[in-house]
Formats: C-alpha cells, structure tokens, sequence
C-alpha cells in the first residue's frame, strides 16, 4: 500500500461505497485512517466541505422559494412582456366562446320568426280563399249538390216534347 490513501479510496469512504471493495481491502483502509493523522483528517476535511455545501445549498433554495412565494400573492405566473398578450388573447377567446351561444340562439329566433311569418301569411291566404269559395257557395241560390233538383220541369221538358212529337 501506499504511504496515504488516494483520492478514489477517499471518495469511496466519502460515499460509503463499501459494496464495490473487497472486504480484505476495506480493513487495511479502516486500519490506515486509524493510524494516518494526514488521511483521516482530509476525510473529515472532505465530509465537513460536503456537509457545508448541502446546508449551504439547502438554505439558499428555501430563501429563494420564500423570497419568490412572497413576491407572487396569486397563483396566477409572474408578469414578463411575452406573456401579457397571451392573457389578453385568451381572454379574448374565452368572450367570443360565450357570445357565441348567444349569437346563435338570436338567428335562431330571428329564421323562426321569419318562417312563422310565412307560415301565417301563407295561412292567411288558404283562408281567405276557403272564404272566398264558402261565400259563393252560400250566396249561391241552389247549393251545388241540389242544382240537378233546383228545375224539376227542365228534365220533363224534354222527354215529354220528344214524345208529344212522336203523337203528332
């Protein structure tokens, strides 16, 4: 073995690999740190810089997460140029999505009426002309299933001059 450790073993120890060393290896490591001054306290030096650099990292993430929770009080995102016209174009798509059922149902209303003035001027007509044919068969002076019966002697007429011609 060396006269100190290198920097894999220690990274090694640093990360408590002990599962990629053989056993035989890991003991004359353990006996090494107990007997080194220099190796075991680059270990400790290594294990406190990792151990400062994690608190460090730990602290300056929940002092920005705070510092930013506190600077939105809306869940909505934060302001930047770009994003304002997004808003204001779905915005704009949510007004003309609910307009849009009102619009339709207008010109909805507005063909219904439009067929029910048909409807009624073309039922106003067919009314007037039944009126019509009703008046003039009314005012007539025979109805028109008794008009062969309105001149009994038209009939008679005829077959009683033939047979007077045929007598003289």
């Amino acid at each position: 073995m060396n006269l100190h450790l290198t920097h894999d073993q220690l990274c090694d120890l640093i990360l408590a690999d002990a599962s990629l060393r053989p056993n035989d290896e890991s003991d004359v490591v353990e006996q090494h740190l107990q007997a080194c001054l220099i190796c075991s306290a680059e270990l400790k030096s290594l294990r406190d810089s990792i151990s400062h650099f994690r608190d460090a990292s730990s602290a300056f993430a929940r002092h920005e997460f705070a510092q930013s929770y506190a600077q939105r009080s809306s869940i909505a995102p934060p302001h930047s140029y770009l994003s304002q016209p997004l808003y204001w174009a779905a915005a704009a798509v949510i007004f003309v999505a609910a307009l849009f059922p009102i619009t339709l149902h207008q010109q909805h209303s507005a063909a219904a009426s439009a067929v029910q003035a048909t409807a009624v001027s073309h039922q106003s007509e067919s009314d007037e002309a039944l009126l019509a044919d009703i008046d003039q068969k009314v005012s007539a002076d025979v109805p028109s299933p008794m008009e062969p019966l309105a001149d009994p002697t038209d009939g008679t007429t005829s077959t009683t001059s033939t047979s007077d011609q045929r007598t003289n």
